[in-house]
């Protein structure tokens, strides 16, 4: 729900170009030091992103999965945001890590650094900019690097419903796993223009319990038929008034993926998270 306008002084928007700069310095800095760009999933930033907040916020969110005897392997994922909301601004940073250790030795820790920035020209009409940078010590895609913007719409809005659509172009650069699909038939690296569309549905069921769903659609500007998309359906069962326990089913798809990886991949996670605000 978006905080009512108050009044805005020139010198607070002069901070808050100021804070959006430093932010997005702080994202492109690690592209003069490392190689930019990539991972194969698309992230979801809506589950850690709070409603109804104004000044700073935080929250985490957190799984763990450990098993030893006749299998041995270590799982850990862990996401935080923080931010500042304004009365017609609000910028966020995201960053996040899933670390995977398995009995045959083999390692794989995904990460991302997201930061984004929303404006509110009316009550249901926003813009949205981000960077983002994704990494993988083994996966599919070794580094991914974002730069986007568009505009988001709120179809419907009540206290306990909000419906949201948004749509927007993004730059896409990212390097394949050399390791593992070097001399296949789709490039180590690419770089594309994609849309990058979205459908976020926020219902409160009870006093107890929240429904997060998210869609996200990315198809190549200059060829539709590459297209990834993902499914990311959420309960949140309040625990105590900060944390709440969450169930996610995720669905990920990607109609042109690298040779020998299937095209769909389906996940169920439970973990807990943790709002301050």
């Amino acid at each position: 729900m978006r905080i009512p306008p108050g009044s805005i002084d020139q010198r607070g928007r002069h901070g808050r170009f100021a804070s959006c700069l430093l932010l997005v310095g702080v994202a492109l800095a690690p592209l003069l030091t490392a190689r930019p760009a990539a991972a194969q999933a698309i992230l979801n930033v809506e589950r850690l992103q709070p409603r109804n907040v104004h000044g700073w916020h935080a929250g985490v969110e957190g799984s763990l999965d450990v098993a030893r005897g006749n299998s041995s392997h270590t799982n850990i994922t862990t996401g935080l945001a923080t931010g500042y909301r304004w009365p017609d601004d609000w910028i966020r940073a995201f960053t996040g890590i899933n670390y995977q250790s398995k009995d045959t030795g083999s390692l794989d820790n995904d990460r991302y650094l997201h930061l984004r920035y929303n404006h509110w020209w009316k009550e249901r009409v926003q813009s949205f900019h981000f960077v983002q940078l994704q990494g993988s010590h083994s996966g599919v895609i070794h580094d991914r690097f974002l730069l986007g913007s568009g505009v988001r719409l709120r179809v419907a809005g009540r206290t306990r419903t909000t419906f949201d659509v948004g749509s927007g172009v993004m730059y896409e650069l990212e390097d394949l796993n050399r390791g593992r699909f070097a001399g296949g038939s789709r490039p180590i690296t690419t770089r594309y223009f994609r849309m990058t569309d979205l459908v976020s549905l926020n219902r409160q069921l009870n006093e107890g319990v929240r429904f997060l769903g998210v869609g996200y659609l990315q198809p190549r500007l200059d060829d539709l038929g590459d297209l990834r998309a993902l499914s990311d359906l959420s309960l949140f069962i309040a625990l105590t008034d900060h944390v709440d326990l969450a169930v996610r089913y995720q669905w990920r798809h990607d109609t042109r993926p690298p040779d020998g990886v299937k095209p769909d991949d389906y996940s169920f996670t439970t973990g807990l998270t943790l709002s301050l605000r």
